[in-house]
């Protein structure tokens, strides 16, 4: 009898401490905010995902000049390196190795150029520069030491812009360069349904806005690697033959700009 006694406490005890366990979770639980808990249960709870065709929103990145622009009238004015780079970049310079100016073939060197070893451009070097017409692409490359405005010390240094000449008035979009970048992106969305990112490369395609406003000259400089995507966008340039408004001299004379679309993933 005293065993059973024993044998019934012994049970009692344990499910009283279950009991007792069962309703301290129960109250922690309870006290935890409802959108925790429903988190968390969500995330146990596995859903299909459906397929999602791969369109990159920043498909197309820039529309306009090759290179930083600078103006033809500017460009004639120009009579030393700080012209360029800004008198607070000039002041830090001690002495020039050399400063060259060099013509671009695309965005590659030729052998035009006029050298000198000064910050002040030579007589030639202003020759080449007014010799040079709209959508050229030049590289002004110099070699110098400048003073660190930290340490003090000398240090040998570079600086090399790449521009291009634009006209005083650019060649414009109907709508501003956003509304093309919008036209652009929503109408190749089909040829890049199934585009890869890790295989899609940066391409640059040129095109001439004429004076008389219509698109000339569609070339691809770089492919984006897929050649319907290339197709598409030379196509769609092609259509905006009567979406553009010409570039204008200092004469407000009607000229041609050549311009370039900037598309796939970033590049330079």
């Amino acid at each position: 009898m005293g065993k059973s006694i024993l044998i019934f406490c012994t049970v009692l005890t344990i499910l009283s401490l279950t009991a007792c366990d069962f309703i301290k979770k129960g109250n922690l639980e309870t006290d935890r905010p409802k959108s925790l808990v429903n988190e968390e249960i969500a995330s146990n709870i596995h859903v299909p995902e459906k397929a999602k065709k791969r369109i990159f929103s920043d498909f197309i990145y820039d529309v306009g000049p090759r290179f930083n622009f600078i103006k033809k009238r500017d460009l004639d004015n120009v009579r030393s390196f700080s012209d360029f780079i800004g008198e607070d970049h000039a002041q830090r310079i001690v002495s020039y190795k050399s400063l060259s100016v060099i013509i671009l073939n695309g965005d590659k060197k030729t052998d035009i150029k006029e050298t000198g070893y000064d910050g002040v451009l030579t007589a030639a070097q202003i020759k080449l520069l007014q010799s040079i017409d709209y959508s050229s692409n030049i590289l002004i490359w110099a070699d110098y030491q400048e003073k660190n405005i930290e340490t003090g010390q000398l240090e040998d240094s570079h600086w090399t812009p790449y521009l291009t000449i634009v006209p005083e008035i650019q060649a414009t979009y109907a709508g501003g360069k956003d509304a093309l970048k919008k036209y652009l992106k929503t109408n190749s969305e089909d040829a890049r349904k199934n585009v890869q990112a890790e295989k899609l490369k940066p391409a640059k395609l040129y095109f001439t806005v004429t004076r008389n406003g219509t698109i000339e000259n569609i070339k691809l400089d770089r492919s984006s690697g897929y050649p319907m995507v290339d197709k598409t966008m030379i196509e769609l340039i092609a259509k905006t033959q009567k979406d553009w408004k010409p570039a204008e001299n200092t004469k407000g004379e009607n000229v041609d700009q050549e311009l370039v679309v900037s598309f796939g993933l970033m590049g330079c």
